[in-house]
């Protein structure tokens, strides 16, 4: 089966692959990682950061999918409009908000604070929240009140490809099997009925077992990630390569009796 690496062990585990045929200097990094690495009040942050700073020795190439960077992105959108929709609703705030509008930013704040303390979730407005609220704004300004789509403007405007300029920062490349310039980097074709296989073998959802699919179809010898259904796919197929992940989560599987007894 394939083996989960926590982060204390990789140097041992460097030494030990990077000796072996077909070694290819490269990674995968999955979308938690990422986010890991460019949001600072992440709980992990300072231990992801620390991690690569103290692998920067082995110049490991990085690749993003286009899952990982669409997921990437998309975790910044709503960064940025819940950021912003709070100080729109600040009592020195330049926006002019409906009661309505005000309302359900205060209300639906309220429930991601209540899931933050109990789960420890990021402060941030999921997609369905923001939907939610984008209703009770009318698009243009209306009453005197900011409409949606100038705050829209106003907010993240530009912003996109500030956030797609943080994957170059960390040297961060595109991987995708349709770019001519990365077919030198695949094994063999990235094929859908193989992503199907991975879902039905352990329950993992459609866009985990894209990137995992991606990792194996690539020549990438390494797959960050911080997500336990990753390593818990890696562990359950002999034909996975192995994944690389944070000690507090690779010490998880100790106890699911992955080998046959």
């Amino acid at each position: 089966m394939g083996r989960v690496i926590a982060f204390s062990e990789f140097y041992d585990y460097y030494d030990e692959v990077a000796q072996t045929t077909g070694f290819f200097n490269g990674a995968l990094i999955d979308t938690n990682i990422l986010i890991s690495l460019s949001y600072e009040i992440k709980n992990d942050h300072e231990d992801t950061a620390d991690f690569f700073d103290s692998i920067a020795a082995c110049k490991t190439r990085y690749f993003a999918t286009v899952n990982t960077k669409a997921e990437f992105i998309e975790f910044h959108r709503r960064l940025i409009l819940t950021e912003n929709l709070l100080d729109a609703v600040d009592q020195h705030s330049q926006w002019r908000i409906s009661t309505r509008a005000r309302a359900a930013i205060h209300s639906n704040w309220a429930v991601v604070r209540a899931r933050q303390a109990t789960q420890g979730s990021d402060p941030i407005f999921g997609d369905l929240q923001l939907k939610t609220i984008k209703k009770t704004f009318s698009a243009h300004k209306h009453s005197g009140n900011t409409g949606w789509l100038t705050l829209c403007s106003d907010f993240i405007g530009g912003k996109i490809s500030d956030v797609e300029r943080l994957l170059a920062a960390r040297g961060v490349e595109y991987l995708s099997q349709h770019d001519s310039l990365c077919q030198s980097l695949f094994m063999r074709k990235v094929d859908w009925p193989d992503a199907a296989a991975m879902i039905e073998h352990t329950g993992l959802s459609v866009s985990d077992a894209m990137i995992l699919n991606a990792f194996q179809c690539s020549r990438c010898s390494f797959l960050f990630s911080a997500d336990f259904d990753i390593g818990y796919a890696t562990l359950s197929d002999s034909a996975m390569k192995d994944v690389i992940m944070p000690d507090t989560i690779a010490r998880e599987y100790r106890h699911f009796h992955f080998k046959p007894s």
